[in-house]
């Protein structure tokens, strides 16, 4: 029998009739590879699940996306998966990250969503559970309101979440313990009431939690001194009570601590010298029971340091204060601190703010002040003696109202007019009084003359963080102290203005100005006649609009 033969002629390689195995092979793998070329001209689509959950969420919020994204069929597409940054970005707000490697790379999940700041108006909306590859959700300055869902505790990839600065309200879910990846947790600025759940003692990953300015009650949980890896507790201006907790100072990753503006009782428990990572440190307004100032000896890498009205009955003796060369804010104002005002203090390098008005302190002033202490206020002590050469520095705020100083040869003209009428020993207008009253716009530019036949002065001194001011005759005078949280405050001479009209009163220019004042504002008749006098007090809403606003 004659064997077949392989022809190389125009026939294209066959064995009479039967393509070659060779070429068969070839043939698949160039099938193979269109195949592979056509997937990958292909691009990956979003999960229809959560594509759908996306667009809900902008319609019931009324949002629309910015023209980057392809909503209408494909989110996951453009700045959603190349390598633009969402954060801080007004360009892409609202905005979504993807992650498109599922599936050999043709399927995407959403694991980003940011809705900030645009007074999105509206409960959190039900579709937002769909979005189950979340590792960040930001719905920060919106007006979100009602609870905040239990479903939040499905969404278990979260890594950060904050709705910080809305008007969301009731408890805390205690799903929020399913979260055990949260790094960061932001519940801040909201009417969330209740006590904390205990379950967020699971959260053993965590490193921030913010939940200041809320409604909360009770006792911190116990179990919060699970949460090791914390490095930032913010607690403020909320209705916390009972002990601060002694377990705060096992959490030695913590370099930011706040519990201002609650019900603790004292005493500051001593565990917190353990703290030795802090940067900043804020406790205030102790109920009841004294504490002394030792347990702050440790914490040496402090640069923000406030434990105003918080019961310390101590001396400033009992710390080496030389010690805190990063420290630039120093507050210990509102307390019993007793003796004299040490000289190292003033020597910090790093320290530009220091505030220890209203406490017990006596002496006389240090003799010398480094060049970047510029704000300091010494009010309502009983310090006394002449002034140092340091006090007319220029750029120096200094505040000494109320205080033992006499003016005289020595210490006269030194600082600005009036001083020796504002303090505890006035030496103005005994037994011949000048006025029996006055009136004043505060932040007032002009005189103004009221429907109530008053004539309000003009209250337009240039006050900051540690400031008087002594009008008139003199007639009136004001202190004002304090240094607001952001220290670039808003407006260099702490006054607000509004250019809104105000109902219900015949005197809307009134309301127009006002001062701003984070501690204490305080005003002074001076060489008013004894008697009885009537005071009042006319306030309105300058600032915060009434609104559904994350502003309001």
């Amino acid at each position: 029998m004659r064997k077949p033969r392989l022809s190389v002629g125009g026939g294209g390689g066959l064995l009479h009739g039967f393509p070659s195995p060779v070429l068969l092979f070839l043939l698949l793998l160039l099938l193979s590879s269109w195949r592979v070329a056509a997937q990958a001209q292909q691009a990956p689509q979003t999960d229809p699940v959560e594509a759908a959950a996306v667009n809900a969420i902008l319609s019931k919020l009324r949002l629309s996306a910015p023209p980057s994204w392809n909503i209408s069929g494909n989110p996951c597409s453009g700045a959603a998966t190349d390598d633009t940054s969402i954060d801080d970005n007004p360009a892409f707000n609202p905005a979504i990250k993807c992650d498109c490697s599922d599936q050999n790379n043709t399927l995407c999940h959403v694991t980003r969503l940011k809705i900030n700041t645009l007074d999105a108006v509206g409960p959190i909306p039900e579709e937002l559970r769909n979005l189950t590859h979340l590792v960040k959700l930001d719905f920060r300055k919106n007006y979100f309101y009602g609870p905040l869902p239990a479903f939040i505790g499905e969404l278990t990839a979260l890594e950060s979440m904050t709705v910080g600065i809305n008007a969301l309200s009731g408890p805390v879910p205690k799903e929020l313990g399913n979260l055990t990846n949260l790094l960061s947790l932001a519940l801040g600025s909201n009417n969330f009431n209740g006590t904390l759940p205990d379950e967020l003692g699971k959260l053993t990953k965590l490193r921030q939690i913010y939940i200041d300015s809320n409604d909360f009650s009770g006792s911190l949980p116990s179990t919060l001194s699970q949460l090791k890896n914390l490095s930032i507790l913010w607690a403020s201006d909320n209705n916390f009570s009972g002990q601060i907790p002694d377990y705060l100072g096992s959490l030695t990753n913590l370099t930011q601590l706040r519990l201002q503006g609650n019900s603790f009782q004292g005493p500051i428990p001593t565990s917190l010298s353990n703290l030795v990572n802090l940067k900043k440190l804020r406790i205030g307004d102790i109920v009841n029971g004294s504490s002394s100032l030792s347990f702050i000896g440790n914490l040496t890498s402090l640069g923000e340091l406030v434990l105003r009205n918080s019961i310390i009955s101590d001396t400033l003796a009992s710390v080496d204060f030389s010690n805190f060369v990063n420290l630039y804010l120093l507050d210990l104002s509102f307390n019993n601190i007793t003796g004299q005002i040490p000289q190292s203090i003033l020597n910090l390098t790093s320290l530009s703010y220091l505030f220890l008005g209203n406490n017990s302190l006596s002496g006389s002033l240090p003799a010398t002040k480094s060049p970047l202490v510029t704000n300091i206020d010494f009010s309502y002590n009983h310090i006394s003696g002449n002034f140092p050469s340091w006090a007319t520095d220029k750029n120096l705020q200094l505040n000494l109202v109320a205080n033992d100083f006499v003016m005289d040869s020595s210490n006269n003209s030194v600082l600005p007019w009036g001083l020796e009428c504002l303090q505890h020993s006035t030496p103005c207008f005994l037994g011949s009084p000048k006025s029996a009253s006055f009136a004043v716009d505060c932040g007032g530019s002009r005189a103004i003359s009221g429907s109530d036949n008053s004539v309000y002065q003009a209250d337009n001194a240039n006050l900051s963080a540690a400031s008087y001011y002594v009008a008139g005759a003199p007639t009136w005078a004001v202190s004002s102290v304090g240094l607001f949280l952001d220290a670039d405050a808003p407006n260099a001479s702490y006054i607000i203005y509004s250019s809104r009209q105000f109902e219900n009163t015949l005197d809307s220019a009134l309301f127009q100005t006002a001062r701003m004042s984070p501690s204490s504002l305080r005003y002074y008749g001076i060489g008013l006649e004894n008697g009885n006098y009537t005071v009042t007090l006319q306030f309105a809403e300058v600032d915060f609009p009434d609104m559904q606003s994350w502003r309001s």
